[in-house]
């Protein structure tokens, strides 16, 4: 054992009122609805990346290395974009704003602590699409202030008794808003903003004469459970139309709404580490109806099962776990009574979740979720496709069976050396989806998803740094994945989407307790994408295949299995850069200023994976 491990730093105490600064990295998702046919009748993302500045003030309290507390935060977000669409539209993306006000809950450890968080998001929109062919055929003012969820994780770290730094992920998915233009036709928008932060904090109040918590040992979490939860999701339901049928790509409504059901499972615990398997059964009224002028539109997640593995690391009362797993969901999506791809989908579920007993039997569970489903073709043989995600932050109670006790008081001293190198093995599952933008109206207009599931096997290889509780280091990894997947309509049009490799480079910094790491990831992903598009016979084609790269992030718990190997579990969230292609036809629209484009689609892929390894030393 180290001298590393066996010694304990100065403890930084975490309990009061904190304020501080913060920049970031920000990515912004726009999908617009054209709901009465008026242009396309179909969905189109539009995308930007760029940085942040802000401010946070959040409060801590530290009992038994259990955290509880909040935060509230006003960043300001350079993500302002004008992109030429259908060679004579440009449509404006700005986001000026986001601010959150969240729970944060975790395990705080000597000099860190790591968190999971969620709550209310509040964001302010500028946007307007000008059609310079059609003037009235334009919304000027697509803008809003909108109100959504966000959820996340985090890493903090005390670099003395008053300041601290931190890294932190989240999550922010917002409803739909509407404008309508000089002819009355709506646009209704939905958003996402993912924001990688790092953060300074000082902490405020008397530091001197507080006193912190030693070591202890964790309650017992071991055993069957059941319990109940509720809470607020939203999701996007698609329908792909392979054929042109009506409208000849993926058209996408967004929701939100309630969901409420039951669960039960049961954990396997050695030491800090707590391993189990946990089924849930729910319903919700994630939906919406509306009628545009060719017809009604139904969609909505009715009902949903998943069974999840979770892994995470207990310390006083408190667990904190990542999950991972398969969901299957009742899915209406119903497209003007025409076209009914109503039924089960199927697809993975990757998130994190906190759990803290209130008495000796009696624990509450809080989670954030994200969810990747694929439907089936419809019946008609008419070449549509459905397919679903969703984001889902709920709340429950669970009650523990046989002889579980309340009395944890605190988390185990490591008792493994985690430092040094390390190499092994992966084997994984993913969900990925492939899309393809059609940015100047060449054939479809919008944008045509396909999502795949597949399984991988891989490698990885490490290093790691250890000062106490405190683990940190880098790892790069290697699979190769099976997920491919075709939407074709024979003789007219293919879209074809797979993943054949994906590769990291990772930061990871975490905790280290009795022979458990729990840990937060983040970096880049180079991902062997295989995207084309195909129409007409073959004799038009679009290959927007690339080695795309994508910041990656996600959590993870390692458990020591001998002195020199180790098991690891991660839920990984990937959201890739773009590819364009350039076909050689002349897009021009004869209108001032737009002459001299030339055709081109954007390909880019979005995946979740569940990454299971062992792991070897030296």
């Amino acid at each position: 054992m180290s001298s590393a491990a066996q010694s304990q730093s100065t403890s930084f105490d975490w309990d009061g009122w904190f304020f501080g600064g913060q920049v970031g990295l920000t990515g912004h998702t726009a999908t617009y609805e054209d709901r009465d046919y008026d242009w396309y009748s179909h969905s189109q993302d539009f995308e930007s990346v760029s940085g942040s500045l802000g401010v946070q003030l959040g409060y801590n309290i530290v009992d038994n290395s259990q955290l509880t507390g909040f935060v509230a935060d006003l960043s300001f977000l350079g993500n302002s974009t004008e992109t030429i669409y259908s060679s004579d539209v440009i449509v404006a993306n700005d986001v000026n704003y986001l601010a959150t006000l969240r729970g944060r809950a975790g395990l705080a450890v000597e000099n860190t602590m790591v968190y999971v968080t969620g709550g209310l998001a509040f964001a302010g929109f500028d946007r307007s699409w000008t059609e310079f062919n059609d003037v009235d055929d334009t919304w000027p003012d697509l803008g809003a202030d909108k109100l959504g969820v966000v959820l996340g994780f985090g890493v903090e770290r005390a670099i003395n008794n008053r300041w601290s730094i931190s890294g932190e992920y989240t999550a922010s998915v917002f409803g739909d808003n509407t404008s309508f233009n000089d002819d009355d036709f709506p646009l209704e928008i939905n958003d996402t903003v993912h924001q990688v932060t790092l953060a300074f904090n000082y902490n405020i109040g008397d530091t001197e004469n507080r006193t912190v918590a030693a070591y202890g040992t964790p309650a017992d979490f071991s055993g069957a459970y059941f319990g109940g939860f509720l809470g607020y999701g939203g999701s996007t339901i698609a329908q792909s139309d392979i054929d042109y049928d009506y409208y000849g790509g993926s058209y996408d409504v967004g929701q939100d709404g309630g969901v409420l059901g039951l669960n039960g499972g049961y954990n396997w615990q050695s030491g800090a580490t707590v391993v189990g398997v946990d089924i849930q059964f729910g319903s919700s009224n994630i939906g919406t109806d509306f009628e545009p002028d060719f017809g009604p539109v139904s969609t909505s997640i009715d009902s949903f099962a998943s069974i999840r593995g979770r892994a995470g690391m207990a310390a006083g009362n408190t667990l904190l776990y990542v999950l991972g797993g398969i969901t299957v969901a009742d899915i209406t999506n119903n497209y003007v009574n025409l076209e009914d791809l109503s039924g089960t989908y199927t697809g993975l579920t990757v998130g994190a979740g906190v759990e803290k007993f209130i008495t000796d039997n009696l624990s509450w569970v809080a989670e954030g979720t994200y969810t990747m489903l694929d439907g089936d073709d419809d019946a008609n043989g008419n070449y549509f496709h459905g397919s679903a995600d969703a984001v889902m932050l709920t709340a429950g109670l669970n009650y523990h069976l046989g002889g579980t006790e309340t009395g944890g008081t605190g988390a185990l001293r490591p008792t493994h050396d985690w430092a040094g190198n390390y190499y092994g093995v992966d084997v994984a599952l993913m969900a990925n989806r492939g899309t393809v933008t059609d940015v100047d109206y060449y054939e479809f207009g919008g944008s045509f998803d396909v999502t795949s599931l597949g399984a991988g096997l891989g490698g990885h290889y490490g290093y790691n740094w250890q000062n106490g509780s405190f683990v940190y280091g880098a790892v790069a990894d290697i699979a190769f994945f099976s997920n491919d997947e075709a939407r074709t309509s024979l003789g007219y049009r293919e879209v074809r989407s797979s993943i054949d490799a994906m590769a990291t480079v990772r930061g990871r910094m975490g905790i280290a307790s009795g022979d458990t790491l729990f840990y937060a990831t983040s970096g880049l992903a180079l991902i062997e994408s295989t995207l084309t598009h195909e129409y007409d016979g073959g004799n038009n084609s679009y290959d927007l295949s690339d080695t795309r790269i994508a910041p990656v992030v996600g959590l993870g718990m390692e458990h020591a299995v001998t002195e020199n190997s180790s098991f690891r579990v991660e839920a990984l969230l990937t959201s890739s850069g773009e590819a364009s292609y350039f076909n050689g036809d002349d897009c021009s629209s004869g209108v001032p200023g737009f002459d001299g484009f030339e055709c081109d689609m954007i390909g880019s892929d979005t995946n979740i994976t569940i990454k299971a390894g062992y792991s070897w030393s030296f």
